[in-house]
């Protein structure tokens, strides 16, 4: 029997979903609750899937989010002539005072900022989907071409589930280890 992506998904009901305008502290409060419920031997969850009004799915809060939710916002400089002037454009200018802020603000300060961000401003939009009737091996191929953790699972268009790379890798593994491929 050819295992699909529906076999494999975590359904949407048991994984962390929040509304875009969610709080990063709220977004970690579901993910906490729905890890308590994850049996012993599945992989942990890494990420929260952000939720619009209308109730679709339409954006992921994965590791990165996280860290772009600790990042001050910057405001353009009042002296900007001489930057210019020396070549230094304004994405090494944004990066280096980034970098200033993360080395000079106590992670304590960081933290306590982030959690009033809202989910809508950090997560990745648009993730890549995958019908849950295909095959596992379609699953492969759009994992590598899309160099992503999860894939959300589609139900005649409508997200109902995610497959995350941890579980194919451990349905991958445990099928080469038993020769079973």
């Amino acid at each position: 029997m050819t295992k699909r992506v529906k076999d494999l998904m975590v359904p949407l009901s048991e994984y962390a979903v929040v509304g875009e305008t969610a709080t990063l502290k709220e977004a970690l409060e579901a993910l906490r609750a729905s890890l308590a419920n994850l049996p012993p031997d599945r992989q942990p969850h890494r990420a929260i899937l952000v939720r619009n009004p209308r109730g679709e799915i339409v954006g992921k809060l994965h590791y990165f989010a996280f860290l772009r939710a600790l990042a001050p916002e910057r405001g353009t400089m009042a002296e900007r002539g001489v930057m210019d002037r020396a070549g230094v454009t304004e994405d090494m200018l944004e990066a280096s005072m980034q970098t200033l802020d993360f080395l000079a603000g106590d992670l304590v300060d960081l933290c306590a900022r982030a959690r009033a961000v809202a989910v809508r401003d950090v997560c990745a939009r648009s993730p890549v989907s995958i019908d849950e009737d295909l095959p596992l091996r379609e699953a492969v191929s759009r994992f590598l071409t899309h160099q992503t953790l999860s894939l959300l699972v589609t139900r005649e268009g409508r997200t109902v589930g995610i497959l995350r790379l941890s579980d194919l890798f451990d349905e991958l593994s445990r099928q080469i280890l038993e020769e079973a491929c």
